[in-house]
C-alpha cells in the first residue's frame, strides 16, 4: 500500500532539509576560513621542503656565496640585473619598505639577496653598489654564468635575454620574472611570491610562515 505523506510529514522534511542545508553551508565557511589562515594570502607556500641544490657563486664583499650562505637565517631572494628599468627597481623598492616593516615589527629580518642574471655586466662592485642604493644590509650576488644559469634554472626562475641586431652590441635586455623565494634558517625553500607584491600582504605571510 502506496506511503501517504501527510502535511506534517512533508513540513518535517521540510524543516530538517533546511538545517542540513545550513549545516553544509556552515561546514564549508568555516573550512574556507581554515584554509585562508593556513595558506600565504599573496604567496605559494611549498609543502614539500627541499634544501637548495649546490651552487658556488660570489657576493659583492668578494666573499663565497654557497647554500652554507643561506643557512643560519631567512633569506629573501631576487633575481634581476642592474640595466633593468622596470621590475628591478620597483621590486627593491619594495623590498627596502619591507625589510622597514619587518624591523618595525621587531620581526627577524631576513637577508635580502640581490642575485644578477646579466654577470657579463654585473661584476662584483656593480652588485654592491646596486643592492646598497637600495639598503646597506642588502646583499648583492654575481659569479661565473653556468653557475647563475643552474641555480636559477633549478629554482624555476624564468628568463630570457632579448634578441639584439648587432651581437656585439652591450646595451641588451633581459626578461624576467619578477618572483621573490624565501628561504628558512636550514637552506630550505618554504615560500615564493609572484608579483605583483604587497608589501603589507608579504608582511602577513611572512609572519604566517615563521608561526609555522
Amino acid at each position: 500500500m502506496p506511503y501517504s505523506f501527510s502535511k506534517n510529514n512533508v513540513l518535517s522534511l521540510i524543516f530538517f532539509a533546511l538545517i542540513a542545508l545550513a549545516l553544509g553551508i556552515g561546514f564549508n565557511m568555516w573550512t574556507t576560513a581554515k584554509r585562508k589562515i593556513s595558506l600565504p594570502s599573496s604567496g605559494t607556500r611549498i609543502s614539500k621542503l627541499q634544501e637548495l641544490p649546490e651552487f658556488h657563486l660570489v657576493d659583492g664583499s668578494d666573499h663565497p656565496f654557497t647554500n652554507h650562505s643561506l643557512k643560519g637565517h631567512y633569506n629573501i631572494l631576487f633575481f634581476g640585473y642592474t640595466h633593468c628599468q622596470g621590475i628591478c627597481p620597483m621590486t627593491m623598492t619594495m623590498l627596502t619598505q619591507l625589510y622597514a616593516q619587518l624591523k618595525k615589527d621587531k620581526l627577524p629580518l631576513p637577508q635580502i639577496t640581490f642575485i644578477t642574471l646579466d654577470p657579463k655586466r654585473d661584476k662584483q662592485q656593480v652588485v654592491a653598489d646596486y643592492v646598497k642604493a637600495f639598503n646597506t644590509a642588502f646583499k648583492g650576488v654575481t659569479g661565473p654564468l653556468m653557475g647563475i644559469q643552474q641555480l636559477s634554472k633549478q629554482m624555476g626562475v624564468v628568463y630570457i635575454k632579448a634578441q639584439q641586431d648587432n651581437p656585439k652590441d652591450n646595451n641588451y635586455q633581459i626578461d624576467h620574472s619578477g618572483t621573490l623565494y624565501l628561504i628558512n634558517p636550514k637552506g630550505q625553500l618554504i615560500a615564493v611570491f609572484s608579483p605583483p607584491h604587497e608589501k603589507d600582504a608579504i608582511v602577513r605571510d611572512y609572519k604566517e610562515l615563521l608561526r609555522a
